[in-house]
C-alpha cells in the first residue's frame, strides 16, 4: 500500500488503511446492482403471462432500464467529483432498492416499466463513482488487478440475477434483491473513503455549468473518444447476448431452462478467469509499454469473435460448453483495463466524470438498444439470425480499439500533466 502524502486528511489516511474492506464493499454493491439489472432475464415466461409481452417488448424492458441508467451516469459521475462519493453511491442504491421492490406491486406494464427505469437510474451511481474511489486508493502498477476484483462483482451479480430469477420467479425476485441493496447502502455510508481532490459543495447554479465544462474538456481527448466508440460497440454485443441468452438456448438449442441455466453457470467460470487474467495481463504489459492495457483489450475483443461464432453454430453438447466458456473468457478481458485506461486519460479532477461519460455512451447507445434490437430482429426473422447482430458489433469494437491505441501515450501524459 502506498504511503499517504503529507497533509492528507484523516479520512483519506483511514481509507488507505482499510482499502481491502472498501474494495470488498464496493464489489458487493456492484454485485447487487448487476443482479438487479439481470433479475428479469430468467422470468420472461412469468412476464409474458403477467403482462402479455412478446419478444420486442420484453427486449424493450431492458432498454427502459438502461436509458435512465445511461443518462444518470453523467450527473452521478460529475457529482462523484464534487461531493462525498459514499453518499452518492448510497443514495443511488437506496433508490434502486425501493424501485425494485415496488416493481413487484405493479398492476400494469406501464407501472412496471416505470419501476424498472428507476432501478436503472439508481444503480447508475455505482460504477463511475466506485471506479474513481478505487483508482485513487490503488494508484500504481497493480491498479487493473485490483479493479478486476471490483469487476468480479459485475460477473457474479449478473449470474446471481439469472439464478435468482429462475429460483424465485416474478415478483419474488424483485422483492428479495432489494434487501441487500439497502444493507449495502448503509454500509457504504459508514466506511471511510479517500477525499476527492476536487470535493466541494458548489451551489445549484454552478452544477449545470460545471457539468458541461467537464464533458467538453473530456471529449477533447482523442483517445478517450475512440475508447468510447469501442466500449459502446462492445456493450451492444454483450448486452444483446446477455438479454437473450437463456431464451436462445431454450428455443434454438432445444435446451430446458435447467440445462440452459447450468450452461450459463458453467460459462461463468470462464468469465471469472477472464476478468482476473485481463487485469493481471494488462498490468504486466503496462510495465513495458504505455498502451499495454489497450493491447490486452484489443486481444480479448478479437478472440471473442471466433469463440462466439462457434457458440452460435454448435449444437447443444460438450462443444457448446467449450465455446461458451471461451466466449466468456475472452469477452471479460476488457472490464478492468478499460476502467483503468479511462482513469489514466482523464485529468485528476475529472476522473469520476470521465467514468460516467464512458458508461453513459456504453449504455445509452450500446447496451440500451441492444436487447430491443435483437428482440425486433427475432420477431422479423428468427432468434438465431438476431444473435448474429451482437456478434457483428464485436468486430466494430475491435477496429475502434486499433485506432485508439497509437495516441494513448501522448494523451495520458497530457492528462497527468494537467493542472487541477
Amino acid at each position: 500500500m502506498n504511503e499517504a502524502a503529507p497533509g492528507e486528511s484523516f479520512r483519506t489516511l483511514e481509507a488507505k488503511r482499510r482499502a481491502p474492506t472498501i474494495l470488498g464493499a464496493l464489489a458487493l454493491t456492484n454485485l447487487v446492482a448487476y443482479a438487479m439489472r439481470n433479475e428479469l432475464f430468467s422470468v420472461y415466461p412469468d412476464l409474458r403471462a403477467r403482462f402479455g409481452l412478446h419478444d420486442a417488448k420484453l427486449g424493450l424492458l431492458t432498454t427502459i432500464f438502461l436509458v435512465p441508467h445511461a443518462l444518470a451516469t453523467l450527473p452521478f459521475g460529475w457529482a462523484g467529483d464534487r461531493f462525498d462519493r459514499r453518499r452518492v453511491i448510497a443514495g443511488g442504491m437506496l433508490l434502486a432498492s425501493a424501485a425494485s421492490a415496488l416493481g413487484g406491486l405493479a398492476g400494469s406494464v406501464v407501472t412496471f416499466s416505470i419501476s424498472r427505469g428507476f432501478v436503472g437510474l439508481g444503480t447508475a451511481a455505482v460504477v463511475p463513482v466506485a471506479n474513481s474511489i478505487l483508482g485513487q486508493l490503488y494508484e500504481g502498477p497493480a491498479k487493473a488487478s485490483r479493479m478486476a476484483i471490483f469487476n468480479l462483482g459485475l460477473l457474479f451479480g449478473g449470474a446471481i440475477g439469472f439464478l435468482a430469477g429462475g429460483w424465485l420467479g416474478y415478483p419474488g425476485v424483485v422483492y428479495v434483491l432489494a434487501i441487500p441493496g439497502v444493507i449495502l447502502a448503509l454500509l457504504i455510508s459508514a466506511l471511510p473513503a479517500p477525499r476527492h481532490p476536487a470535493e466541494r459543495g458548489p451551489s445549484a447554479m454552478g452544477i449545470a455549468r460545471g457539468f458541461i465544462e467537464a464533458s467538453r474538456e473530456l471529449l477533447r481527448i482523442r483517445t478517450l473518444r475512440w475508447l468510447m466508440l469501442s466500449t459502446t460497440a462492445m456493450a451492444f454485443g454483450a448486452g444483446g447476448y446477455n438479454a437473450w441468452l437463456v431464451d436462445y438456448l431454450e428455443r434454438d438449442k432445444g435446451m430446458t431452462q435447467k440445462s440452459a441455466t447450468d450452461l450459463l453457470v458453467t460459462t461463468m467460470f470462464g468469465a471469472i478467469a477472464g476478468i482476473v487474467f485481463g487485469g493481471r495481463m494488462a498490468d504486466r504489459l503496462r510495465r513495458s509499454r504505455p498502451a499495454g492495457r489497450l493491447y490486452v483489450i484489443l486481444a480479448g475483443m478479437t478472440l471473442t469473435i471466433p469463440a462466439a461464432i462457434a457458440a452460435l453454430l454448435l449444437p447443444a453438447g460438450a462443444g457448446l460448453y467449450i465455446a461458451g466458456i471461451a466466449t466468456m473468457f475472452f469477452i471479460s478481458w476488457y472490464h478492468a483495463p478499460m476502467a483503468v485506461s479511462v482513469d489514466d486519460l482523464a485529468p485528476p479532477a475529472r476522473i469520476a466524470a470521465a467514468q460516467g461519460l464512458v458508461i453513459f455512451t456504453m449504455h445509452l447507445l450500446g447496451t440500451a438498444p441492444s436487447s430491443w434490437v435483437v428482440g425486433l430482429v427475432s420477431e422479423k426473422t428468427s432468434l438465431y439470425v438476431a444473435m448474429w447482430v451482437p456478434t457483428g458489433a464485436l468486430g466494430i469494437a475491435a477496429l475502434a480499439m486499433v485506432v485508439a491505441i497509437p495516441r494513448f501515450p501522448a494523451d495520458h501524459a497530457r492528462a497527468r500533466g494537467s493542472v487541477l
